[in-house]
């Protein structure tokens, strides 16, 4: 064949002829297994954990099979090498990794895609199955994140004849339980004080009003508030 494509087909057929397709076809599915593995990471689902995010997942995977890919266009050509890499400086990622361990794990999966593109399946296996146990061992001591949840408000009440005493006693209290106090109402004429407080866990008020025995307070009681302002009595 002559004509301007004469060297491309040539190039393309001394290609097809170094690289054989069922050679290549295993080391790509190796490669996104691997990936498919390590990022989903399913012994969390026996643990009770939750599994990794899907982009994460998916970011994962395809880094492998992409690394895989890579490895055996660059084959043993320094010059691809480098050109690869210089390729590699325009991409930018617009989502950045909130966990380091993520950032971690896609130099591992990249490093294994290489393995399979490379053709090294068994150092791959051997690999892949050895971060699998020490992601496995890092997950089981992993601490348990409490769950952030809102802060419950509540209102207290209580009648004293001391009522700035009697303030003064509440706020001592409740500061060392580090129960936040949002306002504060006084009614001489009633001899009744108010309290807005924000409990940062359950029982906390109850354990801080545990500390003022013998203050001059009478008929203690709070009531929990909620988001839409309804009161519901609590004590």
């Amino acid at each position: 064949m002559e004509g301007p494509f004469a060297t491309v087909f040539q190039e393309v057929e001394r290609e097809l002829q170094s690289l054989s397709m069922a050679s290549m076809l295993p080391r790509l599915l190796a490669a996104a297994l691997i990936g498919a593995l390590l990022s989903s990471r399913p012994w969390r689902l026996v643990m009770g954990k939750p599994l990794p995010k899907s982009e994460m997942v998916q970011a994962q995977i395809l880094l492998c099979a992409a690394a895989a890919v890579i490895t055996a266009v660059i084959g043993d050509s320094v010059a691809k090498a480098f050109g690869l890499v210089g390729l590699g400086g325009f991409v930018r990622f617009r989502s950045g990794l909130k966990d380091p361990r993520d950032a971690a794990i896609l130099f591992l999966v990249i490093g294994l895609g290489m393995a399979c593109g490379h053709g090294n399946l068994v150092l791959a296996s051997v690999g892949t199955g050895f971060v699998m146990v020490l992601l496995l061992v890092l997950d089981l001591f992993e601490k348990k994140e409490k769950p952030a949840g809102a802060k419950q408000r509540l209102v207290l009440s209580a009648q004293s004849d001391d009522l700035v005493g009697a303030e003064a006693t509440l706020r001592k209290a409740l500061g060392e339980r580090n129960v936040m106090v949002k306002s504060c109402a006084l009614d001489f004429s009633a001899r009744r004080l108010e309290f807005e407080v924000e409990e940062p866990e359950p029982g906390t008020l109850a354990a801080a009003l545990g500390r003022t025995e013998g203050a001059p307070l009478r008929g203690l009681r709070w009531t929990a508030v909620s988001a839409k302002g309804a009161r519901e009595e609590m004590a």
